[in-house]
């Protein structure tokens, strides 16, 4: 089994993608005991994230997980293409989703560039190790799509702030020990630029976590509120006001190279239910398939983009529609092949795939619609009036 734990070790991988691939295979063809517990479908969703957590934490003790991540927050050096390696590999072998550690790919390189060195550096590595996860407050119950009308509102106090409100849909917030919100600190009717974006600890006093299950049976959203929170100084990510370019930036990911990610286990799904299929479902599987190549293309290049410092952009919202595409496709695959998902028998197979399928369902809403992606390609890209 390779260990890499030192500096002497870390160089080559660091520097090289491909020997980090390698490597990495050969580690995986071990059989780890935590791949083995956590790569098999698991339909409590509790039990789901304490699989994936401990595999983290085996991953992050081993060093495979700190690869992609700057030094000075606790990685071993080298870029996103190194996080896109494992991920695609640990699908491969059989996880069969990142469940709460997606935001390791929406909100970690967020807070690396924007957030507090000192704070990220202490607080990045328990996110790497399984050991603490994130959520996402953003929406509010009526500052959904408009995001630029938040309410929430930090107000300054004691050299730090207190922050008080209401957010909904907060992803992961169930599991989550750090929640990053947008608040006010500006005017209601400075709009985007009166908000700024702080690091709120779940579990301070004066947070409620009130889990929203969904109509596939998973908990992963949560309504969120803060009553008159503290919030030190150094928990600032980005500037006062600077709150819609950290909002930007996690869109970016979210709508960009998320999809890289994401669609690794998509394709697992497609293997695992290949048994199911039947010759009247091959023109569907054809076009999971298709869609499948396109998101793999389009989002790689997202990936190459924030690898070379670069951004794609409103080229993200193509990203965004292509994986939804793909989502839909593949889980409408997968109904076709078994009718009775509705209603068969509820082992852990048909259980995880009941969620998938009820959860495809949806991801034209999430991260921006798919109405809006089309309005920023029209404007943006296309220059329509």
């Amino acid at each position: 089994m390779l260990h890499i734990t030192g500096s002497s070790e870390s160089g080559p991988l660091r520097d090289d993608a491909c020997a980090y691939a390698v490597a990495f295979e050969e580690w995986l063809a071990t059989r780890p005991a935590a791949l083995e517990a956590a790569a098999h479908p698991i339909a409590s969703y509790e039990q789901r994230v304490a699989a994936t957590s401990a595999l983290m934490r085996v991953l992050y003790d081993e060093g495979w997980a700190r690869y992609g991540w700057p030094e000075q927050l606790g990685g071993l050096g080298g870029d996103i293409v190194h996080r896109a390696v494992m991920w695609e590999a640990l699908a491969r072998h059989g996880l069969l989703s990142m469940a709460v550690y997606e935001h390791l790919e929406v909100l970690a390189p967020t807070l690396a560039a924007l957030g507090n060195p000192a704070l990220m550096a202490r607080l990045l590595p328990r996110f790497l190790s399984g050991t603490e996860t994130w959520s996402q407050g953003f929406s509010e119950p009526d500052a959904g799509s408009d995001l630029a009308s938040a309410r929430t509102r930090a107000v300054a106090r004691d050299g730090g702030w207190a922050i008080t409100g209401r957010k909904i849909w907060t992803s992961w917030s169930r599991y989550a020990t750090w929640c990053l919100v947008l608040a006010r600190t500006g005017t209601t009717e400075s709009r985007h630029r009166g908000l700024t974006a702080f690091v709120v600890d779940l579990r301070h006093p004066g947070v409620e976590v009130r889990p929203i299950v969904q109509a596939n049976g998973t908990d992963e959203l949560a309504e969120v509120t803060f009553d008159e929170v503290p919030v030190d100084a150094e928990r600032l990510v980005g500037e006062i006001g600077g709150g819609w370019r950290v909002a930007m930036h996690i869109l970016a990911h979210e709508r960009g190279t998320y999809g890289w990610f994401r669609h690794n286990f998509l394709q697992r799904e497609v293997l695992d239910n290949l048994s199911l299929g039947a010759p009247e479902g091959d023109t569907l599987l054809g076009n999971a398939l298709l869609d499948l190549a396109a998101i793999r293309s389009s989002s790689f290049a997202g990936v190459r983009a924030h690898a070379a410092d670069s951004v794609l952009g409103p080229r993200a919202a193509f990203v965004k529609l292509m994986l939804a595409a793909s989502e839909q496709a593949v889980n409408d695959w997968v109904l076709a092949s078994d009718p009775d998902l509705a209603v068969g028998v509820q082992d852990d197979h048909v259980a995880v795939n009941r969620q998938e399928y009820l959860f495809s369902r949806i991801v034209t809403v999430y991260g921006g619609s798919q109405q809006m992606q089309l309005d920023t390609i029209a404007k943006q890209i296309l220059r329509l009036p």
